[in-house]
């Protein structure tokens, strides 16, 4: 089993926190790698379900 800490780590930063680290250099640029790549199906998908899951409790608190 992994935890929210342990993806955010692997993706470099924590994406309630944070904006997704989007590199712009004046153009599109499609050669910069999704820091989302080194997750498996089952990270992403708890990661995914724990944003939405957070987000929503934010809204409402």
């Amino acid at each position: 089993m992994f935890s929210y800490e342990e993806i955010c780590k692997k993706i470099g930063y924590d994406p309630l926190k944070e904006p997704y680290p989007i590199p712009f250099n004046g153009h599109e640029d499609d050669s910069h790698e999704s820091p989302f790549a080194p997750l498996n199906r089952e990270e992403r998908d708890f990661l995914a379900d724990y944003i939405i899951q957070h987000r929503y409790n934010k809204v409402i608190s």
